[in-house]
């Protein structure tokens, strides 16, 4: 499994994730990012903003790029786990 790091609300007019669109430290992760090879290797992937996960694939566009075909019905049925736990010091 592989999770990619998205920013949610940046979506293309099919309603897929934008990766070229994140801001500029999470631009320079991505430009090491081997999207070929994950799309080629067939195993699913999450793609993450903050709590939020949705399932879903990577797709390349012949004009943004890499692009994530989310399946939005995942979304906020997945969830990480441990989940955060506030603490508070004595």
């Amino acid at each position: 499994m592989i999770t990619i790091k998205a920013d949610f609300n940046h979506l293309d007019g099919a309603g897929r994730l934008i990766l070229s669109d994140l801001i500029l430290s999470d631009l320079v992760i991505h430009d090491q990012t081997p999207f070929e090879t994950i799309a080629a290797s067939g195993k699913p992937v999450l793609f993450v903003q903050g709590e939020d996960i949705v399932s879903g694939t990577l797709v390349r566009d012949a004009i943004r790029g890499w692009c994530g075909e989310a399946d939005w019905d995942t979304q906020d049925v997945l969830q990480g786990y441990p989940r955060p736990a506030l603490v508070r010091a004595s």
